[in-house]
């Protein structure tokens, strides 16, 4: 799959705003009551092989922060557009009080980037570390879930939006604790350029491979915080599952015992890789040198090309590769297969205990816009010849059966481009090549390995106090503040930055609440024990394995129900066949 700058534009802007509904708690404003006052107030601190990790109290979940803290030498000057080293060198006390900055986004330049109120920096490869007091007390290591955020691998949300603080009380309230770890990872053209130069130098991929180090160093560290190295559950979602999938093919499916099951919520692969020899890759890194000071090095060899680039001021570089094609490379390293499909159907991946899941209407969101015709339904979804009648014949042109779905003859509105006619049914198929295709192939594969697998379907279109127009469905990214339970509505802070307000914040249903009580509850319980149904929530549904019937557990406010994973199945089989068989 190529992030071109097309796509880049349709996508980047829904999700990131979808992304950011979900909202992690301010630190200080919840009470549990039954705290040990004797652990409140004093800075808490950590020793690694480093140095001295200086922390935050948060008394009002009885939990500890650790934010910002390096996990790789920072990658400037030489070391940018290269893979990330570890950070090596001492550094006596470190205060990690505060988030890392944010890496960049080249979202700004058009206009919409969400995170402009967060510090950026092409120095961001950080990590936080939030954990419940009783890390430190207990002699049994805690199990840990390490968090990667989506958001089109172009931007951030890797903040506290994320800070995990409800998510761990959801822990506590099950009487199974964990510790949470949160991690930055280059994006667009600083973490995911890809051009014959970088190839042969090995240093393509690299948002990837800083996901990789970054486990790495969870790995090395967190026994030091009071986890558990090998009980660890990598989760994401959007770009983030794709990313936890991207770790399971790692070296060819090496298990390196990084993780040991996973969550991926709306995250999958990209069937095929980018081409390095593309027209449109080969005339960014021309377009690159000519426009620059690197102009001169055009006859010079790549190295010193390649030299020249990485002197570049960040803000050149930065513009110059706004709007330059990033994706992912076999580069027979990181990624030995030549596609993710192949990967998958060979058994190349790391097989653990895993949650898959989507939501409803996930075409919705950043399907595209404008098919008046069959012919534009195909050229849009870019179907393959092969399957191409089959899919037509699957994807009925009834607006009343598209995407958004159970929505009547209601037509999306031009938020994103120029409506047109067979937009719904445009929309299904679309959504249905970019999750749940992926889901279901991959819950099919896993349980045929006979790997535990939970599957789910999320159906409920999530209670806001701004109206935006892509979250009046099920859209992608509705679960993700349910799974984090953000009970907590910043108003002032959300305005200010035009972000959408939580839809657990104030005000929000009762209904609403308990979903999110019950998901965030299920997420902790499969961290700490690999079965979500041992969640403590007296009104939960069994949620069965998938093994058994093909089941989904669909998560709604008006009863969560259990359901066959057949919906759209003559449509989603013939995406299969056509997309993953390869």
């Amino acid at each position: 799959m190529v992030l071109t700058y097309r796509m880049r534009s349709s996508i980047s802007l829904a999700l990131i705003a979808v992304a950011s509904l979900a909202q992690a708690s301010p630190l200080n404003e919840r009470n549990n009551g039954g705290q040990n006052e004797e652990q409140k107030g004093s800075q808490p601190s950590v020793k690694i092989q480093n140095g001295t990790i200086l922390g935050v109290d948060i008394p009002g979940f009885d939990q500890e922060a650790f934010f910002g803290i390096p996990y790789a030498k920072p990658p400037v000057g030489d070391l940018r557009l290269k893979p990330a080293q570890p950070r090596d060198t001492p550094f006596g006390s470190y205060q990690a009080t505060d988030p890392g900055a944010a890496c960049y986004s080249p979202l700004a330049a058009q206009g919409m980037d969400f995170n402009a109120a967060w510090n950026q920096s092409e120095d961001c490869l950080t990590l936080n570390i939030v954990r419940p007091y009783s890390a430190k007390d207990q002699s049994k290591p805690l199990p840990v879930a390490v968090w990667i955020y989506g958001g089109a691998f172009v931007s951030d949300p890797g903040d506290q939006r994320y800070n995990g603080t409800w998510l761990l009380d959801a822990g506590n309230a099950n009487g199974s604790p964990f510790v949470y770890v949160s991690i930055n990872y280059r994006l667009a053209s600083l973490g995911f350029s890809y051009n014959k130069a970088l190839l042969e130098e090995g240093s393509v991929n690299l948002g990837i491979r800083d996901q990789y180090l970054a486990l790495q160093w969870v790995q090395e560290n967190i026994a030091a915080f009071g986890g558990d190295p090998d009980r660890v559950t990598l989760f994401g979602e959007s770009a983030g599952g794709a990313s936890t999938l991207f770790q399971t093919l790692a070296y060819g499916g090496r298990d390196d015992n990084h993780f040991h099951q996973v969550i991926i919520q709306s995250g999958t692969l990209p069937q095929q890789y980018a081409n390095v020899s593309s027209p449109a890759a080969v005339a960014a890194y021309n377009n690159l040198l000519a426009n620059s000071t690197c102009i001169s090095t055009m006859s010079d060899s790549a190295a010193q090309q390649l030299a020249c680039i990485r002197s570049l001021p960040i803000q050149t570089f930065r513009q110059l590769t706004a709007t330059a094609p990033t994706g992912f490379v076999q580069d027979n390293d990181f990624l030995q297969s030549p596609s993710s499909a192949s990967a998958l159907n060979n058994g190349a991946y790391i097989k653990v205990p895993s949650i898959l899941g989507a939501n409803t209407d996930e075409g919705s969101t950043f399907g595209p816009r404008g098919a008046n015709s069959s012919e534009d339904v195909l050229r849009l979804n870019n179907i393959p010849e092969s399957i191409a009648n089959a899919t037509l014949a699957a994807y009925s042109n009834d607006p009343k059966l598209g995407c958004p779905y159970n929505t009547g003859d209601y037509q999306l509105p031009p938020t994103f481009g120029p409506p047109g006619t067979q937009d719904k049914r445009s929309q299904s198929i679309y959504g249905d090549i970019f999750v749940d295709s992926g889901r279901r192939h991959l819950a099919q594969l896993n349980a045929d390995a006979g790997v535990p697998v939970y599957s789910y379907r999320f159906n409920h279109v999530p209670w806001v106090t701004v109206s935006l127009p892509f979250v009046q469905w099920v859209s992608h990214g509705s679960d993700v503040p349910y799974v984090f339970n953000s009970q907590v509505n910043r108003t002032e802070e959300w305005l200010k930055y035009n972000l959408p307000m939580t839809p657990l914040g104030q005000g929000a249903p009762i209904a609403d609440r308990a979903l999110g009580e019950y998901m965030a509850r299920s997420w902790a319980a499969f961290i700490a024990t690999g079965n979500p149904n041992d969640a403590n929530y007296t009104s939960g549904v069994y949620w069965p394995e998938y093994s058994n019937g093909t089941q989904n557990l669909v998560w709604q406010t008006q009863g969560s129900i259990v359901e066959k994973d057949d919906y759209r199945k003559e449509g989603i089989q013939t995406i299969i066949e056509g997309f993953w068989s390869s």
